[in-house]
């Protein structure tokens, strides 16, 4: 049991440190981007600071509680659900239906199916399901006088992208759960 204990604190270690590395990276290449392209707006710089900041102020305070943390199943269940909630305002600052980053959901899934198997792949997906479907009905809603309309060809992309949650959540509890026998 304490191996499992202290295997499970590891791979939290890992996803604490990648969850700030790939958000570095990505909401860095953002900006980078957006200011290339258009003029530079110091708001939107601003806008994407608050998932950053927020992201390494959570990351940190986790990487300080890990040692004192008893269960470390449902903690690494609220790092995987903060993972998913993040994504999601990351999507709505980036462009709702729009935005690139829809793919980051499959990362949180991959997350959850490392660090608590076929259980935690599926409830990401699940999580991940109902984040996105939540976050476009919003954006649908609000943008509605705007002429967003709702057609075949924006909701094929939120139709695969929600398959593609589940299916990655199957593969990656069937290779996480053959990778831990295997290491038994």
């Amino acid at each position: 049991m304490n191996d499992e204990r202290k295997d499970l604190a590891e791979k939290i270690r890992w996803l604490l440190f990648l969850r700030v590395v790939i958000l570095s990276f990505f909401l860095g290449a953002t900006a980078l981007f957006h200011f290339l392209r258009e003029e530079t707006n110091l708001r939107f710089l601003y806008t994407l600071s608050i998932p950053l900041i927020t992201a390494y102020v959570i990351s940190i305070a986790s990487v300080l509680l890990l040692p004192r943390i008893r269960k470390l199943q449902p903690f690494a269940h609220f790092q995987v659900g903060f993972d998913i909630l993040l994504i999601t305002g990351i999507i709505l600052i980036t462009g709702d239906f729009l935005s690139p980053f829809s793919f980051l959901y499959n990362l949180a899934v991959m997350n959850g199916a490392i660090l608590l198997f076929y259980r935690g792949a599926f409830f990401s997906a699940g999580f991940s399901t109902l984040c996105y479907v939540a976050l476009l009905s919003g954006a649908a809603m609000h943008n509605d006088g705007a002429g967003v309309t709702m057609s075949w060809s924006l909701l094929m992309p939120v139709v695969l992208n929600i398959g593609s949650f589940f299916t990655i959540a199957g593969l990656g509890g069937f290779l996480a759960s053959q990778l831990s026998e295997t290491e038994k």
